[in-house]
């Protein structure tokens, strides 16, 4: 079991790239980590990593033993998983990723639901307005919504969000009202900035056939910013226009904070996907969560 232990510490420092991550995600002190590279190299007897004060990197041996390594932990992995699943009470810690505004808004209730039956199960929540590195950041499920760009992760769409533009009453009074997309490149415009920059919109005019060619208009911002409730403040105080999912402007929209624009046009929905690293074995207690969170969907009003 030592030399298990040793590979999968040896596992987590190259995918982290740092003693002192690798150490951070396995709860141990960096010394410790050292001590069991070190040990692992002895019993191999070759050096598997070339480590400098600033950089570290595989040998060609360490290349060799990485690939055979991950496989292993992978494995390993998958036992463990199947065997708790074999008990049904999913164990250990479940570590999520999500952006703020929802994982406050619609996780939480999805959470407080599966540790009501699966009491053994820790989540330990991530909320941040940034796309991160799974692997390196140790995270078993990313909750993401939006757009997604090709990657090696799996995706699963739970559902969709439409996009809503909007503003607040006092910077209307003061702007005025957007009849057109074409008329939003008059305004001031608030990005997330997620977002590339400058950002196409393509607008979609309802109860038109599909045949017909959508608006595209390309949107320059001087206010942006890489958190989704400062765009929402920063509308709410008069400062411009933004889009965003319906689930984080709803709420202000109800009570007359924000007011909806260019409702006869349609933006693409927004998906929300649970993202995860393998598509094989997924491990019970992402799966377990996953599904929870799509009956929540199925019964939210801002889904539609």
């Amino acid at each position: 079991m030592d030399e298990l232990k040793r590979i999968g510490v040896f596992t987590r420092v190259v995918e982290t790239k740092s003693f002192s991550e690798a150490a951070r995600q396995l709860g141990v002190a960096k010394s410790a980590v050292s001590k069991q590279i070190a040990l692992l190299e002895k019993e191999v007897g070759v050096r598997l990593l070339n480590r400098t004060t600033r950089s570290l990197s595989l040998t060609e041996a360490g290349e060799i033993f990485y690939r055979h390594s991950a496989e292993i932990v992978n494995r390993t992995k998958i036992a463990l998983s199947e065997l708790r699943e074999y008990q049904n009470q999913p164990t250990g810690t479940l570590r999520i990723s999500c952006p703020v505004d929802y994982g406050t808004q619609h996780l939480v209730p999805v959470i407080k639901e599966v540790r009501a039956l699966y009491p053994l199960l820790k989540i330990d929540l991530l909320l941040e307005d940034r796309v991160i590195n799974m692997v390196e950041d140790g995270v078993d499920l990313a909750i993401r919504i939006g757009w997604l760009q090709e990657s090696n992760l799996v995706a699963k769409k739970i559902c969709e969000t439409p996009v809503i533009v909007f503003a607040s009453p006092e910077y209307l009074a003061k702007k005025g009202t957007p009849k057109t997309p074409q008329d939003l490149q008059q305004h001031d415009w608030i990005s997330l900035s997620l977002f590339s920059s400058p950002l196409t919109w393509e607008f979609e005019k309802k109860g038109q056939k599909q045949s017909v060619q959508k608006q595209k208009v390309q949107m320059h911002s001087q206010l942006k910013s890489n958190s989704v409730a400062a765009v929402v403040a920063l509308a709410k105080s008069g400062q411009g226009i933004s889009a965003l999912s319906k689930f984080v402007v709803q709420d202000y929209i109800d009570q007359g904070l924000l007011q909806p624009l260019l409702t006869d046009y349609e933006l693409e929905a927004s998906g929300i996907y649970a993202v995860y690293p393998h598509r094989e074995h997924v491990p019970p207690k992402v799966r377990i969560f996953i599904d929870f969170l799509s009956k929540h969907c199925q019964n939210a009003t801002w889904t539609s």
